[in-house]
């Protein structure tokens, strides 16, 4: 995913996860979640089906708008057989690197001050020590997104992880949100392989390993 404006980041999702293309047109990328959502789940209501294409949109109109840099749609089959989704992003926001203190333990502070009814901490990644914060948030849906004069409110839960980059000044935000609490304990582990998977290093070119040691890229091989 590294570009020439943004820092390197690397990426490696769970089954399921799939990468969005950000530049594709809107209706192009509306009927093609459309159309995976019934080769996936083809006995699901219609109904369902278009709710959860209209969420997804919904949601990432908003995370453009913002300057996501990576977007996954993520759906999987619970154990009870009924389909979830959720959504995965990463965004590149910047920090003040010369701001005092362990940035991790301060955001986690500042977290913690703000949404007194989240759970926030500190958690080690393989990228290195993050802040992370999970919360219930209530979203208003215009009735218009369904076709009614009402309005609804929806409750979420979302994930939050910020993770200092290691050499830039920028800070790396991955955003998981779902509408589907009741299977919040089934998510946990795929987005725990997910966050597992960020690195600021390129995935190692296996192929090197069947080379002689001193044609060995020391550096990729270090850090791969």
């Amino acid at each position: 995913m590294p570009t020439e404006s943004a820092p390197p980041l690397w990426l490696t999702l769970p089954e399921g996860f799939t990468a969005v293309d950000l530049d594709e047109d809107l209706g192009d990328r509306m009927a093609r979640a459309a159309e995976s959502l019934d080769a996936l789940f083809p006995d699901t209501a219609g109904e369902q089906k278009l709710g959860a294409v209209i969420a997804a949109e919904t949601a990432l109109q908003a995370q453009l708008r913002e300057g996501v840099v990576h977007v996954s749609s993520c759906l999987v089959r619970a154990e009870d057989g009924e389909p979830v989704h959720g959504m995965f992003a990463v965004f590149l926001r910047p920090r003040d690197p010369d701001a005092p203190g362990d940035y991790p333990a301060r955001v986690a502070e500042q977290l913690a001050a703000a949404w007194p009814d989240a759970d926030v901490g500190v958690v080690e990644l393989p990228a290195g020590r993050a802040a992370l914060a999970a919360r219930d948030l209530a979203v208003p849906v215009p009735g218009a997104v369904w076709g009614v004069p009402e309005s609804t409110v929806s409750t979420v839960r979302q994930l939050e992880l910020l993770i200092p980059h290691p050499w830039s000044p920028h800070v790396v935000a991955v955003v998981f949100t779902t509408e589907d609490l009741d299977h919040w304990d089934e998510w946990l582990p795929l987005l725990a392989t997910a966050v597992r998977g960020i690195t600021f290093h390129p995935p190692r070119d296996e192929s090197l390993d069947a080379l002689p040691p001193e044609q060995w890229d020391t550096i990729r091989k270090a850090f791969g």
